[in-house]
C-alpha cells in the first residue's frame, strides 16, 4: 500500500533546506553538488549520506509532486534506525531484507554481493644480455622479481637488459559499507518506492 509521507518512521526529526539543482522527487536520495545545490545522488554504488528529499507539505504538495529547479527543498537527514518511504530503481527488483545503496540516479537498488573482477597483467621481463664490445666484462649476478630487476657486471663496456613477464590476477570487488543506505522493510510497491530502514 502507497504512502502519502517520506518518513514513516523518525527517531531523529534533523531537516534542512536547500535550493534545487535540478528537479527532485520527494524520496530521492540527493547529495549537494559544488555549488551547495541539491541533486540526485550520482555515484552508482557510491558513498553516500542518507539525505532525502521531504514532500513539500508546507505548501500542501504530495510525494508526488517533484521540485523545481531552484526551488527550496526540504530534505531530511535520517539516522539510524529511521524508516524513508524511498525511491526505487525501476530496473531492479527489491525484496524485503535486501541492503540498498544508491543507482546512481537518486533511486535505491540491492547491494548484491560483490562482483568477480578478473585482472590480466602483462609486463617486460626475463631476457638480460650484455655486450662487451671486446673488452672484459664478466656478468656476476642478475636478480629478477616482480617486474623489478637488479644486474651486476665487473668490466668495461655497454649494456642492455631487456626483459618480459606475463601474469594473470584475479579478485572480487565489495560495496564499501559507507555505500550501504539501509535495509529494504518492504518489497518494491506499484508506485516505484521501497521502504527501508536505515542503518
Amino acid at each position: 500500500m502507497a504512502k502519502n509521507t517520506i518518513k514513516l518512521k523518525k527517531y531523529s526529526d534533523v531537516i534542512e533546506e536547500f535550493v534545487a539543482g535540478v528537479a527532485i522527487t520527494p524520496g530521492m536520495l540527493v547529495t549537494l553538488n559544488a555549488d551547495g545545490k541539491v541533486i540526485p545522488h550520482n555515484l552508482d554504488g557510491g558513498n553516500a549520506i542518507p539525505m532525502f528529499a521531504l514532500e513539500d507539505e508546507l505548501q500542501g504538495k504530495t510525494i508526488d509532486v517533484a521540485y523545481e529547479a531552484g526551488a527550496p527543498v526540504q530534505v531530511w537527514v535520517a539516522g539510524r534506525g529511521d524508516i524513508v518511504y524511498a525511491l526505487a530503481n525501476s530496473g531492479v527488483t527489491i525484496n524485503v531484507g535486501d541492503f540498498l545503496v544508491s543507482a546512481g540516479d537518486g533511486t535505491l537498488k540491492p547491494a548484491g554481493s560483490g562482483t568477480t573482477l578478473s585482472v590480466n597483467v602483462a609486463v617486460s621481463g626475463a631476457d638480460v644480455a650484455f655486450s662487451a664490445l671486446g673488452l672484459d666484462l664478466a656478468l656476476s649476478g642478475v636478480n629478477l622479481q616482480e617486474g623489478i630487476g637488479t644486474a651486476e657486471a665487473t668490466g668495461t663496456g655497454t649494456g642492455t637488459v631487456t626483459n618480459s613477464f606475463a601474469g594473470t590476477a584475479s579478485g572480487n570487488v565489495v560495496v564499501h559499507a559507507h555505500a550501504i543506505i539501509g535495509q529494504a522493510i518492504s518489497a518494491k510497491d506499484a508506485s516505484g518506492r521501497v521502504k527501508v530502514r536505515i542503518i
